[in-house]
């Protein structure tokens, strides 16, 4: 019965979500320096005063900021499912206070993400190996362009882009886990930082049809014997901070989006002050029930040329321009 009761707690705190973040009004109000200030270089919060550093630990989601010109949004998002390119960072940060007040160890299971609350929990999955990691948000970054999440060592790790330093992934919030952590946090309980961690809620899956997680995929390979066939369902189920669960890889395209558009015209021009930078197009989606026109630079086979492009975009005035996998 309490399992079912937070189902449905689940579902009506994202329905109250997703009617708020349309009514959301998107002006600045202030700066929220404090999440950002000590891994710019802009301050210190690591102790180099002499001071031993504390941990302070709090929910948190903050006010809009702003690094080197680019403005960030931090969001409540439960439905949020963006994919991008992976980096993660490493010992040049352990034993510094995180945005949300948190010590960070890079031998633990976390992320840095640039707007979704902490703590909070994500499925992040690695698009070129299939494998695919839930890990704990408790940070932010990264504040580098063409950058969805900045993994903990361990996490690349476990992952399998420590060597590389990047790769096309995806990221989904994952509801009901990061609605029990706001809860714990909202009174003080950090499981991941106890002497004894309080597990996170057990999900019973009843008897569903099969849910492929991998629909998105262009890729004509057959699916390797030794992953594990699971649905939506099962995944979720198993969804524990540092748990890594493989899905069969898929083949992808980068691309650089430079906005969407309600007209088609809106878009076309866009697209043609963009051209200089790169080749691109103009392609319909439905968001809602309304149809949107995205503009995009591609497809790039690497992310160095991706990179490249986005540069060239922004500095042509086109600050909220990023990079995709599809």
């Amino acid at each position: 019965m309490s399992a079912f009761l937070f189902q449905g707690c689940t579902t009506a705190e994202l329905a109250v979500d997703l009617f708020k973040k349309s009514q959301k009004n998107k002006t600045a109000q202030q700066t929220d320096s404090d999440d950002v200030e000590w891994k710019v270089g802009k301050a210190s919060k690591d102790g180099a005063d002499g001071n031993k550093v504390v941990a302070a630990p709090r929910y948190k989601v903050g006010n809009p900021y702003q690094v080197a010109g680019i403005w960030y949004y931090p969001d409540r998002d439960l439905a949020y499912d963006e994919t991008g390119i992976g980096s993660w960072y490493g010992d040049e940060f352990a034993g510094k206070l995180t945005a949300n007040g948190e010590i960070f160890d890079p031998r633990k299971i976390t992320a840095a993400h640039k707007t979704l609350p902490m703590p909070s929990v994500v499925r992040v999955t690695n698009l070129d190996n299939g494998k695919s990691l839930v890990v704990r948000i408790n940070d932010r970054g990264p504040f580098v362009a063409g950058r969805i999440i900045d993994l903990s060592r361990a996490s690349a790790k476990l992952i399998g882009y420590k060597k590389n330093g990047l790769a096309r992934v995806r990221v989904q919030l994952l509801a009901e886990q990061s609605l029990r952590l706001e809860q714990l946090a909202k009174v003080g309980k950090f499981p991941e930082l106890a002497d004894s961690p309080e597990d996170m809620p057990q999900t019973d899956a009843v008897t569903q049809p099969k849910v492929s997680l991998t629909t998105r995929s262009n890729s004509n390979k057959t699916k390797p014997a030794n992953v594990v066939q699971q649905s939506a369902i099962e995944l979720l189920a198993n969804a524990r901070v540092g748990e890594v669960i493989e899905v069969a890889p898929i083949t992808t395209n980068i691309w650089v989006q430079v906005g969407a558009f309600h007209t088609k015209s809106n878009a076309t021009s866009v697209l043609t002050k963009v051209s200089a930078v790169g080749d691109g197009v103009v392609s319909s989606v439905d968001k809602a029930g309304q149809t949107l026109y995205r503009v995009r630079l591609g497809p790039i086979s690497e992310v160095k040329l991706a990179d490249k492009l986005l540069d060239g975009v922004v500095n042509m005035g086109f600050t909220g321009a990023r990079i995709i996998v599809d």
